[in-house]
């Protein structure tokens, strides 16, 4: 008979060996990109992806591409101070699009789903051991949703 294991190492394991665990890197990187490397910078640049401990992001032109390579111990410092689990060795600047500044659909003013007041605590419930203060409030989002859809009559 196999013992039970918790659902924290559970995620861990299937992140770790499906590849979401440097999706998730790059995406909470990508939500706090503007607080790492401050306003002016983060208008020009943008991370795009990580690859083999190297961080690769887009300048909108080459000008910054110079300056940036003048900044690079500066950003790679800020970002490993604030985001530990990271562990990068190199940070690549290439030309590229920067999108648009744009509000995450999650956290957007227009919700379709109305969320009860019951959801919401349950959900709470749910997410309290989860230590990570923004993955616990995206999952109570996200599991608050689904209960409050799962009780609307249809």
């Amino acid at each position: 008979m196999r013992t039970f294991s918790s659902s924290r190492s559970l995620i861990r394991e299937v992140s770790q060996s499906h590849g979401f665990a440097v999706r998730l890197c790059e995406y909470r990187l990508q939500k706090q990109w503007k607080a790492l490397v401050g306003e002016v910078v983060a208008a020009h640049t943008w991370p795009t992806r990580i690859k083999f401990r190297k961080l690769y992001v887009a300048v909108d032109n080459s000008v910054w591409l110079h300056q940036l390579l003048y900044l690079k111990t500066t950003l790679m410092e800020n970002i490993q101070a604030r985001m530990e689990e990271l562990h990068l060795e190199d940070i690549i600047f290439r030309i590229g699009e920067i999108p648009e500044p744009r509000e995450d659909a999650a956290d957007g003013p227009a919700e379709q789903i109305r969320i009860s007041p019951d959801a919401r605590l349950t959900a709470r419930e749910y997410t309290r051991s989860v230590n990570d203060d923004e993955l616990r409030d995206s999952l109570t989002r996200v599991i608050a949703r689904a209960l409050s859809s799962a009780q609307k009559p249809t």
